[in-house]
């Protein structure tokens, strides 16, 4: 509220209280007293008059904003073509060439001599194995004959004396001879066969061992064959008229 406006507000109260006093006490003519209305005196309620409070507002202080400078925005780096750079082409360098070392392999390993397993021993076909010789004593114009020459014996050498020897000649089988061996006889292994033919001929025999009991040839003996002839039959002219044929047991 305006202090001004509140002090002539109470003065212009205080005015009219006055002139209405004046009124009910002055002189004059009485004018027809009316009973009057007793009219209630209005209460004023003084109002306080708001105390104006000066507050003294401070002036703005000024605030200093440095000036900041513009920043200089970089201008954009410009784009530098790349430099052709020119590289010198090498020069091809001659290198001698070296001839390679020769390297001493050393050649295979000699073959290992890997002795061979010993040969199995094939058993025999036959128990008794013959063979036929003509010598210088084969001549004899007497007789054809197996001579006193001939023997039987093992493969260690040793003579087996109690062995006959037959022989065949077409379809005739002879007797078995004289076992060999037969002491004042024959020497040990020793046996012969006095005459296969009665003189000498053109004849061939087939000789082997036989059973000294009834002739029967011996299934495991070999067959000897024999080629008598009757040239030459005289001493050291080479007639095949007595033979020598010597036996091996093998078991």
């Amino acid at each position: 509220m305006n202090l001004g406006s509140a002090r002539i507000r109470v003065a212009l109260l205080l005015g009219g209280a006055a002139i209405l006093a004046g009124c009910g006490f002055g002189g004059g003519a009485s004018a027809p007293t009316a009973t009057p209305t007793k009219t209630p005196k209005p209460t004023y309620t003084a109002t306080a008059a708001a105390t104006a409070t000066f507050t003294a507002t401070p002036l703005p202080t000024a605030t200093m904003t440095p000036e900041v400078p513009p920043t200089d925005t970089p201008s954009p780096t410009p784009e530098v073509p790349p430099t052709e750079t020119n590289t010198p082409t090498p020069e091809a360098t001659n290198t001698p060439s070296v001839p390679p070392t020769p390297t001493n392999t050393p050649g295979p390993p000699p073959p290992t001599n890997t002795p061979a397993p010993p040969p199995t021993p094939t058993p025999m076909p036959f128990q008794y194995t013959g063979q036929l010789i003509w010598d210088e004593g084969s001549a004899n114009c007497a007789a054809a004959s197996i001579r006193k020459e001939s023997t039987i014996r093992d493969t260690a050498g040793s003579p087996i004396d109690g062995v006959c020897v037959c022989y065949q000649v077409w379809d005739f089988r002879s007797a078995p001879s004289v076992p060999s061996g037969v002491p004042g006889v024959y020497d040990p292994g020793h046996y012969d066969i006095y005459p296969v033919r009665p003189q000498p001929e053109d004849v061939q025999v087939q000789v082997y061992i036989c059973d000294c009991a009834t002739g029967q040839q011996n299934a495991n003996s070999q067959v000897v064959t024999v080629d008598f002839n009757s040239q030459n039959c005289g001493p050291g002219q080479g007639g095949h008229q007595a033979a020598i044929v010597n036996w091996t047991k093998h078991w």
